[in-house]
């Protein structure tokens, strides 16, 4: 089951003793070579934990990586990389609370990465990929239901969340830091989605979404925003309120819905980005994915950042010459067809 949360301070310690409760050890990696961490900062962190440890395992190929995945059916082990395998007990996990305050700090190079728990026999009671931002736990609907009721700070992706409210009510309780949402029949987004503050990344796939909210902008701590859609109206001027955005991405003419048949894009209602977008300073990936845009505003040329523009499907005829002022792009897309 999915988290929408990366629980710290107070949640983060209760999910570890419940962690340590119901596995049988936990997993803590080292993915890169020792020449490339040849002086290992958190030396002190495996000297604390050597009392505890059960087994070390090195693994140096991707076969490898598939039978110890196959073997402990857990997510610690997905790269080559040194492995250690320690008791889950009163004592580990005390130190485990006091050598972080959330799961996402569990990475290089202050600590070794993706603390896991195991169960007896396998399987993941609590898995965390902190890279790719995955955080998640083996219970039930009805146990993620009474912890979440008991811990404010702990938030999973239920079946109970199909009800929109349900979904917003318990994302605005706990502070999530991402939240998905889908399959709602959505033709406008709530008000209440300016109350969900620590937002840091958001995904929307609602088929008939047609315009954005100025509330949406409102969620200043924004770092990845998605939307996917049959057709947008615009991209507001008020995106430039979203300083901290690293990712911006949206594609019409998407559809989870069988039979769907997007418009032509000369018909797409999307046929221009704002100027506004060049205020967002910590862009780094943009993508805008079929439409009937035609031209670019050359205020993209002061995103400093931007690694990766991509506006394939778009109805734009020249690349800009001012793309090729911008040095530190790595990938362009402007095309009018997907490639």
């Amino acid at each position: 089951m999915r988290m929408y949360t990366d629980p710290k301070g107070e949640a983060y310690e209760q999910i570890i003793d419940l962690a340590i409760r119901n596995s049988e050890c936990f997993v803590l990696g080292e993915k890169l070579p020792a020449a490339v961490v040849p002086h290992r900062p958190y030396a002190a962190v495996l000297e604390a934990l050597e009392p505890y440890l059960m087994k070390t395992i090195v693994i140096e190929s991707i076969d490898e990586v598939t039978t110890m995945g196959k073997a402990y059916r857990s997510h610690a082990f997905y790269t080559t990389g040194t492995y250690y395998l320690y008791r889950s007990c009163e004592e580990s996990g005390n130190l485990l609370k006091r050598m972080a305050s959330r799961l996402s700090e569990w990475v290089y190079p202050n600590l070794p990465e993706d603390l896991c728990f195991v169960k007896e026999g396998g399987g993941d009671y609590l898995y965390s990929v902190v890279h790719e931002r995955m955080y998640g736990m083996d219970i039930t609907e009805e146990e993620a239901i009474e912890l979440m009721d008991r811990v404010t700070g702990i938030c999973l992706k239920l079946e109970a969340h199909r009800d929109l409210d349900r979904l917003l009510d318990d994302a605005i309780k706990h502070q999530t830091d991402w939240l998905y949402i889908s399959r709602h029949g959505l033709t406008e987004l709530p008000d209440r989605i300016r109350e969900l503050t620590e937002l840091r990344d958001l995904e929307i796939f609602e088929q008939d979404l047609y315009r954005l909210p100025e509330e949406l902008f409102e969620l200043s701590r924004l770092e990845r925003l998605t939307i996917s859609t049959a057709d947008l109206e615009s991209i507001p001027a008020s995106i430039a309120k979203l300083k901290n955005l690293r990712e911006l991405r949206i594609h019409c003419a998407s559809s989870n819905r069988p039979g769907f048949r997007p418009k032509p894009k000369e018909e797409i209602s999307l046929n221009r980005i704002p100027p506004e977008i060049g205020e967002l300073e910590q862009l780094e990936q943009l993508t805008i994915a079929y439409t009937s845009i035609q031209e670019l505003p050359r205020e993209i040329e002061k995103l400093k950042r931007l690694r990766m523009l991509n506006l394939g499907n778009c109805m734009i005829k020249r690349k800009p010459k001012f793309l090729h002022r911008m040095k530190q792009l790595e990938f362009i897309n402007v095309s009018q067809n997907s490639l």
